[in-house]
């Protein structure tokens, strides 16, 4: 019996090699090896930064700072500033339900608080039957009409860009604000003059005028002018309607608490439905978000699959 048939290996023999483990024996063995078909830098998933990132997107503001109309430490003058400029609209919705007792009782009262076209109407109707001076309606109308449009030039005169950012609601505005920068003097002076028609955007005038440096006595020029002119074609309208006007207005007066009423409950309604909607707008958004997100993970999944 040779070695060989005992078992015994010959020194001579060489030994056969060792099979190469195979690429699935590897990856079966290796519990750090990348799945097939999966490319080697997916071995590890990178940390979902998507809230970090959503948190740090540019145009969202992070602080107080990123949406301050101004540059650098607020002065006492831009804190005043920014607050007559925020009061000016709240002060009128206010003023709205107390416009029909006081246009019977204190017409003058209310053009000097509001400027209120209706308010100079019915004051120039009581002139018109003796119970007021025709002078004083006009006066406290164009006081009343025109005594707060210079905050919006200064607003752009002090703050720029800073001005157009707080009053634009879009970039398709923004860029309409720094096209009427450019317009010529005479074309803006008369956007100022016209300013106080009904339907005119008169802030949007008075805030590029600011904003395109124009100088204050060339502004309050024009600015006054216009509301003299707008005074005077309602006090005239009131005047010619004389006791028809009077007539209409105690009508107003009998029911004024009825009206102040529903003038309450409608700003509340408006300011109610305008939120839900707000809100609604959000909601939807935020499931279009999610929905897109939800595909695109399940997209992942099936190419990973793959």
């Amino acid at each position: 019996m040779t070695d060989n048939e005992c078992g015994i290996p010959d020194d001579n023999q060489q030994p056969e090699p060792a099979a190469a483990p195979s690429p699935r024996a590897e990856q079966l063995t290796d519990p750090d090896a990348a799945a097939p078909g999966t490319p080697a830098a997916a071995e590890e998933q990178p940390a979902d930064t998507s809230g970090a990132a959503a948190e740090q997107a540019p145009g969202e503001p992070q602080s107080w700072q990123d949406v301050a109309p101004w540059q650098g430490k607020a002065t006492p003058v831009d804190k005043l500033l920014l607050f007559g400029l925020m009061g000016v609209p709240l002060f009128y919705m206010v003023m709205l339900p107390f416009r029909p007792q006081l246009i019977a009782s204190h017409p003058v009262l209310l053009e000097f608080l509001t400027g209120a076209k209706s308010a100079i109407v019915g004051a120039a109707a009581f002139a018109r039957i003796g119970e007021l001076p025709l002078t004083l309606v006009f006066i406290a109308g164009l006081i009343g009409m025109a005594k707060l449009d210079w905050m919006f030039w200064l607003a752009g005169r002090r703050w720029g860009d800073g001005a157009v950012d707080l009053f634009a609601q879009s970039d398709r505005q923004r860029k309409r604000f720094r096209q009427l920068k450019n317009v010529p003097t005479w074309l803006l002076l008369f956007f100022i003059f016209i300013s106080r028609v009904p339907g005119f955007p008169g802030p949007i005038a008075w805030l590029v005028a600011g904003y395109s440096r124009m100088p204050l006595w060339l502004f309050l020029t024009a600015q006054i002018a216009g509301a003299a002119a707008m005074t005077a074609v309602w006090t005239a309208l009131g005047y010619q309607l004389g006791q028809a006007a009077v007539d209409v207005i105690q009508v107003i007066d009998r029911y004024a608490v009825w009206i102040s009423l529903a003038l309450v409950i409608g700003i509340v309604g408006w300011s109610t439905a305008k939120t839900m909607r707000s809100e609604a707008k959000k909601a939807k958004a935020a499931e279009a978000d999610a929905a897109a997100e939800g595909t695109a993970e399940a997209s992942a999944e099936n190419e990973i699959q793959r």
